[in-house]
């Protein structure tokens, strides 16, 4: 079921709006405190931007943005974009997380991905799409048979801390920032551009949840709103 607006439009003057391509569907209000705290004690493992695999045609090989860090020998493709852990290897450990994977209804007979992902002070996630390794400009993804999208598959990043100054989250041409912990945000993942960074003096969490939507899944985003609550 095709809910957000694909492919974008790759003009980056205009004005997207909430809701066209990535949307705010409210905050979960809950105790995240000690949850981060106990993630934050155990070993993360650091997340290089280049070492991220992606599904080409099925009569290709999945790459990894290899062939980006040959096109931006200036910049550093290979920096870490955060730090994660897989807090539903462990459910028991981090019951206020689950609750949130299970708010959202997603198919538990798909594959699940189910991060805590923790951007340190001057990570960043450089500008990308998902499924295309590479810078991705209008003439290298539009008609692009490498450029997959999945209209099934959904992610949720919900930001579990209050932000910070210097603390931006870039999805097409919509920019968040100055949530409160709990914020959580829906987008067109497999071909939306997007970025994060995180230029504060703090360590930024987040949960990033990919999987299979449900009915039910694509009924909370149609309902989501900014100002919404959903007590965990």
């Amino acid at each position: 079921m095709k809910f957000f607006k694909s492919p974008w439009h790759f003009d980056k003057f205009r004005k997207d709006e909430d809701g066209e391509y990535v949307k705010c569907l409210g905050r979960f209000i809950g105790n995240f405190e000690e949850e981060i705290a106990l993630a934050r004690s155990r070993p993360l493992v650091a997340q290089r931007y280049n070492e991220q695999n992606y599904n080409h045609a099925a009569n290709k090989p999945s790459l990894g943005h290899i062939e980006e860090d040959k096109a931006n020998p200036e910049g550093k493709p290979s920096s870490v974009m955060f730090n994660k852990i897989n807090f539903d290897k462990t459910p028991d450990d981090y019951p206020t997380f689950m609750k949130v994977l299970n708010f959202l209804h997603l198919d538990t007979n798909d594959k699940l991905t189910c991060k805590m992902n923790d951007q340190y002070p001057n990570d960043q996630l450089m500008w990308h799409v998902d499924n295309l390794p590479g810078n991705p400009v209008k003439d290298r993804v539009i008609d692009n048979p490498d450029f997959i999208y999945n209209p099934d598959k959904i992610r949720f990043l919900v930001m579990i801390e209050d932000w910070e100054p210097g603390q931006i989250l870039q999805f097409g041409n919509k920019v968040y920032t100055q949530w409160q912990a709990g914020m959580v945000l829906s987008w067109e993942w497999s071909t939306l551009p997007h970025m994060t960074f995180n230029g504060s003096w703090k360590k930024r969490a987040a949960l990033q949840i990919t999987g299979t939507a449900t009915e039910k899944t694509w009924n909370f985003v149609r309902a989501g709103h900014q100002y919404h609550k959903y007590i965990i």
